[in-house]
């Protein structure tokens, strides 16, 4: 019986001190990122706004879906505000599961052509994006 418990207590320590290096402390820096989007001066509403980081920066993406002002507040995990601290590639998009179709450019709404880019400095970002289209 003890030869049993010895290996079964170093696993239970083991999953233990694993256990303890997921907690917060190893998320990275996250800043809080609100702003309004835009489309030729008007607000726009429903619409995925997604800051990818870039470069050395690591870490998820952040999402948000603008209100009807265009307001946005960046989310990191399910309960958790905020984006990585960093560089970022932004990406708005109107595409929905609910309205597939894409009302912006692809130099706005797809990852690989976007042209917009962020910088979070974890001092609460108010990040404005301003759309226009011909």
């Amino acid at each position: 019986m003890k030869s049993v418990l010895r290996p079964v207590a170093c696993v239970v320590l083991a999953l233990s001190g694993l256990a303890l290096g997921c907690g917060s402390d190893d998320r990275p820096e996250l800043g809080d990122v609100t702003g309004t989007v835009t489309l030729n001066g008007q607000p726009l509403a429903a619409a995925a706004v997604i800051f990818q980081p870039t470069g050395q920066n690591t870490g998820r993406a952040s999402r948000s879906v603008t209100d009807q002002e265009g307001h946005y507040r960046l989310n990191y995990l399910r309960d958790i505000d905020g984006a990585v601290v960093g560089f970022h590639k932004v990406y708005i998009t109107t595409a929905s599961e609910e309205s597939p179709e894409e009302h912006l450019p692809g130099k706005y709404s797809k990852p690989r052509e976007t042209v917009l880019t962020a910088e979070v400095t974890g001092n609460g970002d108010t990040i404005d994006f301003a759309l226009t289209t011909p």
